[in-house]
């Protein structure tokens, strides 16, 4: 097995490669202009394909065949159009360019086998998937993909290693595209990321679109009087097009300006609608701020979110590390000390550290090359360390009937280290020795053995060599065989990376008719893992026919709607797949599983037909319909709007303010929602629906602990009040008592579920059932009819109709015929006018799995 070494961070505007070696990270340059980052751009000629800043470049001259900031659109169902070629790239093929340009960077002639690239925390599995098949395309045997507020603190903290870092720290990053806040613990020289929040559509490329959008374009329209201007500028093939990105392009020039200048000009010329135009718009760093703004301060927000979640405040913060290309503007950097209070730190350079942390990774993950198929891949040292038994071979040293396998950690905070070695083949009476370098360490002469550790005593902060020498029976060194081990002393390194979601199944409420999320893994636990889950079948499934049983795993917030979280892989297993008639209340097993690198596999065993199901997912392309998107937005806007009416009537002022901001945040996006059609080309479309997402798991959480403990201590009326009013029930008691049962028998699992959809739900089926019950109780029914009797006639839909069934509910109400009275109460609801009568629930199917 092979140290990775190589890390690679994938960026969205700029992208960079290095290598750890020896202790140290190598940053490997352009080898024309010799500049560390290369631009994630790709430029497609007639006779070449430009990739880096001549593709960058190029967008001057031929817009429409150059792309780049596609890393956003990383598992999406996205293509982009390339006219010289006549078909169509994918964000994956984009990348794929990227990522063999840079190992052009190793000047060393040396070819990555395999690497270590960067993702944002925030990054979905499906867009996880898309990054590591672009690895695997570009020629890499082995991905490993490392989350990047984990990749910055290792090069933070292990830029300054003799450093007191214990406590807690914020890793800030706001790069090109992409937006993640990282809460990282330091305890007793161990790192660990506790919690991160992070947007995947926040970033430069939103300011340079805000530029373009909010101060360019407005000069466009008041010169030229044409009002639509912004609309067909962000038009696919429209006539624009190019003038779009030249736009963008001179945006980014711009901002980059601002960033060290009061005030910077931009100029273009153009024709619009057939007239010749020459601008000269001079932008002031003030303008700039203003129009960023409301983005900088979502990303203060979500800041506020991570220390709220953890019960810490600010004075518990050391500093706030700052990543990324983005936080070199200076706004950025004082609206964050000044809204927090927490002291900004740029002592590492926010534009390699990514890549300097995905290195210093790189160097504790192993691959076995092709031509060692056989030997395991894919772990870490600490997995190394616990599955030694079943090495074949690591670091492997052919000898002459023999081969000896080692492992360690190349980097330590400890004062000593731990090596394992394992001996293959005949070594009767050949022995090993162990040198460190400055002669403080020699373990002598020592038989060779099976299997045996060595524990390395290391002298801090420096790079500890370590020699190893094989000596035959004659106790003759065979030179060609020694062999250094580096371990370097004082470094950080993380063991594995925190869960980014939450991980559920959905399955069935069917005492709300409806599902619910039952989580599987938690948010922030450790990769790799593993669970098998058992529960019950929720309904008869009939060999051969269309009914299903639906494993759903979805990735979001354990405490949101199955809606707010995204489906990550789905087994479908219908009739016309099963042996025999599944039954209601057999037994399934679901074993969930979740590598290192986000793969998701799963097996689904049916106890009643014997029957397993296993399938692996590596979903790359998530597919947003601007049609669905449109009525996911409509339909959050109208429940919103629902829920600010019934905060209003209760007087809940404080949530009713939360959901207005909510709604407000919503409606923000409605304008530009309506003008997308399917052939634009910005990132609105992406952008609309995270906002989506994210404000209706904002919306599930609404009022927190308070809103809870009303809407539960509200169950608990409703219940007590069908509970009284069911002993005094006339007609079909004994079904409306089912039904009670049915409806509460899952009340404590109701109660834990801290989702208020799912008690609004409850409560909501309850209510319904109370009606029921009145409507089958005498004495409120004789109350009802006198209402109904005294209304006036403008009340009623027929009132000759009503005056019939007047006369005959008379009849049978002074006869004692209060079945048939009932039924007349009944018909008189259907002609009052507003008046709804109880409709029974459709049929619910759900998942099938209880």
């Amino acid at each position: 097995m092979k140290a990775v070494n190589f890390g690679i961070d994938l960026g969205t505007t700029n992208s960079l490669i290095a290598k750890y070696e020896n202790g140290n990270i190598v940053v490997f340059k352009n080898p024309i202009g010799h500049k560390e980052t290369l631009a994630s751009v790709v430029a497609f000629r007639n006779d070449r394909i430009l990739v880096g800043d001549k593709a960058r470049e190029y967008m001057l001259k031929d817009a429409v065949n150059v792309f780049g900031g596609f890393k956003r659109r990383m598992g999406t169902d996205e293509k982009f159009y390339v006219v010289n070629m006549d078909e169509n790239v994918t964000p994956v093929q984009l990348s794929t360019y990227i990522l063999k340009e840079l190992q052009q960077f190793v000047y060393s002639g040396e070819k990555p086998e395999s690497a270590v690239i960067t993702i944002p925390a925030s990054f979905d599995t499906m867009q996880s998937n898309a990054t590591k098949i672009a690895g695997e395309e570009a020629g890499l045997e082995e991905v490993f993909l490392l989350q990047e507020p984990i990749a910055a603190s290792l090069a933070y903290f292990n830029h300054q290693p003799e450093e007191n870092h214990e406590g807690h720290w914020l890793v800030y990053d706001l790069g090109g595209g992409t937006f993640d806040i990282a809460l990282v613990k330091i305890t007793e020289g161990e790192m660990k990321v506790v919690d991160h929040e992070g947007n995947n559509f926040l970033g430069g490329l939103d300011f340079d679109l805000m530029i373009v959008e909010q101060l360019i374009v407005p000069e466009i329209v008041s010169r030229t009087g044409v009002e639509d201007f912004g609309a067909q500028l962000t038009t696919q093939y429209g006539l624009y097009e190019k003038l779009y990105y030249q736009l963008l392009y001179k945006a980014e020039e711009l901002k980059k300006e601002l960033s060290n200048l009061p005030q910077a000009d931009i100029d273009f010329s153009t024709d619009i609608e057939g007239k010749h135009y020459d601008f000269y718009i001079t932008i002031t760093q003030e303008q700039f701020n203003n129009i960023i703004s409301r983005r900088v301060d979502e990303t203060v927000h979500m800041l506020k979110q991570v220390l709220e979640r953890n019960h810490l405040p600010v004075e518990m913060i050391r500093q706030t590390i700052m990543v990324g290309g983005s936080t070199f503007i200076p706004y950025v950097r004082n609206r964050l000390e000044h809204a927090t209070g927490i002291k900004v730190n740029m002592s590492v350079d926010p534009t390699t550290a990514v890549v300097v942390g995905a290195a210093y990774y790189a160097a504790n993950k192993y691959y076995t090359p092709k031509d060692n198929s056989d030997l395991r891949i894919g772990e870490d040292i600490n997995d190394l360390l616990k599955d030694f038994d079943d090495m074949d071979d690591a670091f492997s040293m052919p000898l002459h009937d023999f081969s000896l396998s080692f492992s360690y950690s190349k980097m330590s905070k400890e004062t000593e280290e731990v090596l394992l070695v394992k001996a293959n083949g005949v070594f009767d009476n050949y022995s090993y020795r162990i040198v460190r370098a400055d002669g403080g360490f020699d373990t002598g002469f020592v038989l060779l053995k099976t299997k045996f550790t060595e524990f390395l005593p290391l002298l801090p902060n420096l790079n500890n060599s370590f020699f190893v020498t094989i000596y035959d029976e004659q106790k003759n060194e065979i030179s060609s065989l020694r062999e250094e081990i580096i371990i370097t002393q004082g470094q950080y390194h993380i063991a594995g990376q925190p869960l980014p979601k939450d991980i559920c199944i959905e399955v069935d409420d069917k005492e709300n008719n409806t599902t619910k999320l039952e989580l599987v893994f938690e948010k922030n636990s450790l990769l790799p893992l593993k669970k098998t889950l058992y529960r019950e079948i929720s309904k008869t499934v009939k060999k051969g026919s269309d009914d299903k049983i639906i494993l759903n795993i979805l990735e979001g917030d354990k405490f949101t709607r199955p809606l707010s979280n995204l489906t990550i892989g789905c087994i479908e297993i219908s009739g016309k797949d099963l042996k025999s008639d599944l039954l209601k209340g057999s037994d399934i097993e679901m074993q969930i599983v979740i590598s290192d690198n986000r793969e998701l596999s799963t097996e689904v065993f049916l106890v009643m037909t014997q029957q397993s199901f296993k399938n692996v997912f590596s979903i790359t392309e998530k597919q947003i319909s601007i049609a669905r998107l449109k009525e996911q937005f409509n339909d959050l806007e109208e429940e919103i709007r629902k829920t600010i009416k019934e905060f209003n009537f209760d007087d809940n002022e404080v949530w009713a303010t939360s959901a207005n901001e909510m709604l407000s945040e919503l409606l923000s996006h409605k304008k530009d929602l309506a003008k997308l059609n399917e052939k634009d080309r910005s990132d609105k479309k992406y952008i609309i629906a995270e906002a989506v997402n994210r404000i209706s798991q904002a919306y599930d959480k609404i009022g927190g602990n308070d809103r809870l403990q009303n809407l539960i201590s509200e169950y608990f009326n409703i219940k007590e009040y069908v509970e009284q009013y069911l002993m005094t029930c006339d007609f079909e008691k004994d079904r409306l008592q089912a039904k009670f049962k049915q409806l509460t028998q899952g009340e404590n699992q109701l109660l834990r579920t801290r989702n208020p959809s799912i008690l609004i739900k409850a409560i909501e089926q309850l209510n319904k059932l109370g009606w029921d019950v009145l409507m089958n109780t005498s004495s409120y029914l004789i109350a009802r009819y006198q209402q109904m009797k005294s209304a006036p006639e403008w009340d009623y839909k027929n009132y000759y109709a009503a005056q019939s069934i007047f006369k005959m509910a008379d009849k049978a109400l002074e006869q004692e015929k209060f079945f048939e009275f009932r039924q007349h109460v009944y018909s008189l609801t259907h002609l009052v006018k507003y008046e709804e009568s109880f409709v029974k629930s459709n049929d619910f199917n759900g998942t099938g799995i209880g």
